[in-house]
């Protein structure tokens, strides 16, 4: 029979092994990069990064609006004020700027469009 000592021993390895194999794989998984043309209402929900130029820029109630496209298509990029206020250089943002934006793909008013959780200024040198 094994010891209550080796037992807990044991159970607290797994444990350790358990959360460290969840955070390589939250990790290596990340959002899926994407081009815009490929986004579908199949992928309602998915998290994806994608790159493209700001078409279009606004803030409306501290909100942000993007129409953000690439060489596949346009799509609306939209990131709420809770989560902009932590980026304070997304207030910044000027048109025909290259951008990386990492969010959710959402349909609203019949219409996909990205709630974003991080905008990235891309650095063209």
């Amino acid at each position: 029979m094994i010891s209550d000592e080796k037992l807990v021993k044991i159970s607290l390895l797994i444990a350790i092994l358990g959360v460290a194999m969840i955070y390589l794989s939250i990790a290596l998984i990340g959002p899926q990069s994407i081009v815009i043309g490929d986004i579908s209402k199949n992928d309602t929900g998915k998290q994806v990064t994608l790159s493209g130029t700001v078409n279009s820029y606004s803030i409306v109630n501290g909100n942000i609006f993007i129409t953000l496209g690439d060489v596949t298509g346009n799509i609306t990029v939209v990131m709420f004020e809770r989560t902009a206020r932590g980026q304070k250089e997304v207030y910044e943002l000027k048109e025909n700027e290259l951008i990386t934006v990492d969010g959710q793909i959402n349909v609203y008013k019949n219409e996909l469009e990205i709630i974003a959780n991080k905008i990235t200024l891309v650095q063209v040198e």
